[in-house]
């Protein structure tokens, strides 16, 4: 009896291919099937293989781990964008290393700058940008590794990027309370822009800020700053319906023109200006219709159940992982070979009973 441990060679025979394929399936390398890949998967997990990493690196140069740095882990959201980019890590035969920032720059800048493996064990980067600012110069701090903002909006790009369909995806849910029959629509999220100063926006908010501005404007109603509220979260989001219903209140009073909708910039402030509403005694949708964007947290268990904008987070993890391994293949060969590249992912509009 032995104790060997297994080598490469034992799982390429395992599976009945080449020590060279089984190599390239395990490190995740382009040109090998799906099918291929699973059975060199499979055969080493049955016999127990593990990659030895350091020989691995001096080798080719590559560890074949990502480095994943989102803004918190806490959140429905963030929790399912961890989920989406980790698990298609994982089955691009690659391992993920996640860090959160906390929305802090500095924090940022630590995870790509200061760790104790940063520039020596990752192969690249996916960071989400939203939230950090604009002046924080991400393709400038991780030493020119491959690197995919998430979210990034520049207008153009200097790394590669995958956006979340901002604009699009609020001009179809204020088009939504449209036909719904609104007529006086609340934004709730960063407050009030001059639409003059969204034309070369480059921040999310901002984005969805034009596409919700641009129905209302499309529409002939109201984009003013009497029709912006700040809420970015369910505390915030309180405050928000709290000031949208006393203004309802106000105008019924008053005989003047009430709010009967109200676009939320993601559907944690909409869980608060729903509750809001109702600590004014005003009920969603009788009294007025209340619609979230991201469409990943419990939005069909709430009461209301709320109507959102899903947007597709598996779809972002396959576009960032694509971007992420061409880059790290023209790394190997040389050098980049294109310029950064941008996708924008798609959305559904999800219509449940606080729009109804």
């Amino acid at each position: 009896m032995t104790n060997a441990r297994p080598t490469l060679r034992d799982v390429a025979a395992a599976a009945g291919v080449s020590p060279m394929t089984a190599s390239n399936a395990l490190h995740g390398k382009p040109g090998v099937r799906e099918s291929t890949r699973a059975k060199v998967v499979a055969a080493a997990e049955k016999l127990d293989y593990r990659i030895n990493l350091t020989a691995s690196m001096l080798k080719s140069g590559r560890s074949n781990i990502i480095h994943l740095i989102v803004n918190e882990f806490d959140s429905p959201f963030y929790s399912k964008l961890v989920q989406a980019l980790t698990t298609e890590t994982s089955a691009r035969g690659l391992t993920p290393f996640v860090e959160q920032t906390h929305y802090s720059p500095d924090a940022a800048r630590q995870a790509m700058t200061h760790t104790p493996f940063s520039g020596q064990l990752f192969d690249g980067e996916i960071i989400h940008a939203s939230g950090l600012g604009t002046n924080l110069p991400l393709a400038r701090m991780n030493d020119g590794r491959p690197l995919v903002l998430i979210d990034g909006c520049e207008e153009t790009p200097s790394v590669d990027t995958v956006n979340f369909p901002n604009e699009e995806g609020a001009r179809t849910a204020v088009q939504h309370l449209i036909e719904r029959g609104c007529r006086r629509i609340a934004i709730v999220g960063g407050g009030y822009v001059p639409r003059g100063e969204l034309a070369h926006v480059e921040h999310s908010y901002g984005l969805r800020l034009r596409g919700a501005g641009g129905a209302l404007l499309d529409a002939g109603l109201p984009y003013d700053p009497t029709v912006t509220f700040h809420g970015y979260d369910v505390t915030m989001g309180i405050e928000a319906g709290h000031a949208i219903a006393d203004a309802i209140l106000d105008a019924r009073r008053d005989g003047g023109d009430a709010f009967d909708g109200a676009f939320c910039a993601n559907d944690y402030a909409a869980f608060g200006v729903i509750r809001g509403l109702a600590d004014r005694g005003l009920r969603v949708p009788d009294d007025i219709r209340v619609i979230g964007f991201d469409g990943v947290s419990a939005g069909a268990y709430a009461t209301p159940t709320l109507s959102t904008v899903r947007v597709d987070l598996d779809q972002l993890a396959r576009f960032a992982l694509d971007m992420i391994t061409r880059r790290i293949g023209q790394l190997a060969d040389g050098g980049y070979d294109t310029p950064p590249s941008r996708a924008t992912i798609g959305y559904t509009l999800v219509a449940r009973e606080s729009t109804a």
